[in-house]
């Protein structure tokens, strides 16, 4: 009458056995699913917050980009105020300094970087030597959208939407230029992302009599 009683209580102890093992299985996926899933979640903050502090950066610069070039006025030798209107190279004058003579503005693409080359005027009349030209990168690893050239240029028919002005572009017909271009935002230990800038902005003094 005994046997049979501890046969059935080692049955069940092995029964628990595997219970206990099934249920150590389960958890430990359940730690790998959930420390997967922590992981991840810090790599969408860790890109969402590179994705901000990126589209940050880049629209400041833009801001005062595009505050100088609506500021181009006549140079200092009374030349008109766009000197080179071209897809990858935009040369105007403008009083950044606010010193009363406009320097000589230059933005321009080159080695996956905007540019911004000035030079101040010298001499009377006025002349801007080429060997005195400052540059200084203004927005890192650019990237040139297919099919869209860095400048654009559009004269006062424009609405919103329509042709850019054809090339070689006519300076005196410029009236807005559009600056569109993606960025790579990367930092170490984080997913890259790209981003894309559009922006027009309009010449306040461009309509004069030349």
């Amino acid at each position: 009458m005994n046997q049979p009683r501890t046969s059935f209580r080692r049955h069940r102890a092995a029964f628990s056995l595997i219970e206990v093992m099934v249920v150590l299985f389960i958890a430990a996926i359940f730690v790998v699913v959930v420390s997967n899933f922590s992981n991840n979640a810090s790599d969408l903050n860790g890109l969402i917050a590179l994705n901000l502090r990126a589209r940050s950066d880049v629209s400041q610069t833009l801001q005062i980009i595009n505050s100088e070039i609506r500021s181009a006025e006549p140079s200092a030798a009374g030349a008109y105020p766009i000197e080179t209107a071209a897809t990858g190279t935009f040369v105007f004058f403008a009083d950044i300094n606010h010193d009363g003579a406009p320097d000589r503005i230059q933005y321009f693409y080159a080695s996956s970087t905007l540019w911004r080359g000035v030079i101040a005027p010298v001499g009377s009349p006025a002349t801007y030597p080429t060997s005195s030209e400052t540059v200084n990168d203004m927005v890192d690893n650019v990237i040139p959208v297919s099919s869209t050239p860095i400048f654009s240029y559009y004269d006062d028919s424009y609405t919103g939407s329509g042709p850019s002005l054809p090339t070689p572009v006519i300076v005196s017909a410029v009236r807005l230029v559009g600056i569109t271009f993606d960025t790579v935002a990367s930092s170490p230990g984080q997913p890259t992302s790209t981003i894309f800038f559009s922006t027009v902005v309009g010449i306040r003094n461009v309509n004069l009599n030349y």
